[in-house]
């Protein structure tokens, strides 16, 4: 845990944290939370309940958006996660894919989904490092979703979305379910419905498609549309 000295003037998190930080004050969301921890208050001035996304989306104004970093919005989170309270075997785990800062993960804690049975994983140890501090009691690994080999019978994920990483994602995820298995995905909207490049219809017919809607909300710094689509592994 790095050590914090006590901030004197706090700026709001909303456009002015990130652009009057002096140097040695907290940065990355896990510094943040060592600096709550630290000293009982965030080291910005914040009204909301939920700074580890708000926090994310600030900080991706400097440097924008890489890796397919769209976080999911609350609103959709929380859909998707009632989805997955429908649909999922519950004698199996929740496996939260690319599961960013957590936002899937917070959605299902709070439909009722005891952290124990959820894992979640991300190849950025950034995120990796926020998402075990604030669920300290949800398995967290950094990997890439392709280095991922044991059977996932219950996914929930908002995967890359540029089309080769998403193609990726749905061949790994064939790997790693079998008949009967289900996934909650947030996905470019159309995507599972494009004949270019064929691998996507290759692809897709391993899969019964259950459910699909569009996102009722925007991602922060995308104009990205996409939907909310629930898949039976055939």
């Amino acid at each position: 845990m790095k050590t914090f000295e006590k901030i004197a003037k706090r700026y709001a998190l909303t456009s002015s944290y990130y652009k009057h930080r002096q140097m040695g004050c907290p940065d990355t969301l896990a510094e943040i939370y060592d600096y709550l921890q630290q000293h009982g208050e965030l080291p910005f001035r914040y009204e909301g309940d939920n700074w580890s996304y708000d926090a994310m989306c600030e900080r991706q104004k400097r440097p924008g958006v890489y890796l397919s970093q769209y976080l999911t919005p609350d609103r959709t989170a929380r859909q998707m996660a009632a989805l997955a309270v429908r649909y999922f075997d519950n004698d199996s785990r929740i496996v939260d894919a690319c599961c960013g800062t957590g936002q899937l993960t917070r959605a299902l804690i709070a439909e009722g989904v005891h952290p124990s049975a959820i894992i979640g994983f991300d190849v950025d140890r950034e995120l990796v490092d926020i998402y075990e501090r604030l669920y300290p009691t949800v398995d967290a690994m950094q990997m890439r979703f392709e280095e991922i080999d044991f059977r996932c019978e219950n996914i929930i994920a908002n995967p890359p979305f540029e089309t080769a990483a998403c193609i990726l994602f749905f061949d790994w995820l064939t790997k790693v379910q079998r008949s009967g298995d289900y996934a909650v995905l947030l996905l470019p909207h159309g995507f599972i419905d494009k004949q270019r490049p064929k691998a996507i219809q290759e692809t897709m017919r391993h899969f019964l498609i259950h459910y699909r809607t569009s996102m009722q909300e925007p991602f922060a710094r995308t104009n990205c549309r996409a939907e909310i689509a629930v898949l039976e592994r055939l």
